[in-house]
């Protein structure tokens, strides 16, 4: 990998050694990113249904799925951006270009205390180093009728459990009806 130093956030300060775990990949894998930026946006109560995060022109992006999201995600939310050598990091291992992984564990190079994410993600913006989307903002590439959450609601229901429909139904309940259409559908086509 070209990266020399990867980052990886966490919620837990004071790690010496990050080690691998399984995940919605199905995979013991330590994940890390390659710039700050991009960790950063792992560092709140945050999944795909609160606020969704890419990459647009190089540049790592966050995007309110409804509005006051970021709030919901991050205000209060404390943490830490390791950084992390990057030769054991691995890129092309899951669909997002922006993040890379590692199948041993990592010893930390520093840590860095975040005392307020969303403060840090505002930073960040003003330094020009990531674009917020606020509600109902969205970047170009993004779909303005939910298909995003549907098609991974299904999928993650099916893949994941019922549980992911709970959490369909407490942020994005205007769509339950067409996630579990898809469900059926996901379901027809694997018989």
């Amino acid at each position: 990998m070209n990266e020399k130093i990867v980052y990886h956030a966490s919620k837990t300060h004071g790690l010496i050694t990050l080690q691998p775990k399984e995940s919605t990949h199905r995979q013991k894998w330590l994940y890390a990113t390659k710039n700050i930026a991009t960790s950063a946006m792992f560092l709140g109560k945050n999944f795909d249904f609160i606020c969704q995060t890419g990459t647009e022109n190089g540049k790592p992006y966050v995007y309110e799925q409804f509005k006051g999201a970021l709030e919901h995600a991050y205000t209060g939310q404390t943490g830490s951006i390791y950084k992390l050598d990057g030769k054991n990091f691995k890129s092309g291992r899951t669909s997002w270009s922006a993040e890379v992984v590692s199948e041993t564990a990592v010893s930390v190079l520093e840590e860095i205390n975040i005392k307020d994410s969303l403060k840090f993600l505002f930073d960040l913006q003003k330094e020009d180093k990531l674009k917020i989307y606020r509600y109902p903002n969205r970047p170009k590439n993004a779909p303005k009728d939910k298909s995003d959450i549907i098609n991974k609601a299904a999928q993650w229901t099916i893949d994941l459990g019922e549980n992911v429909l709970e959490q369909v139904k407490k942020y994005h309940p205007d769509i339950l009806p067409k996630v579990l259409k898809k469900i059926e559908e996901i379901k027809k086509i694997s018989k």
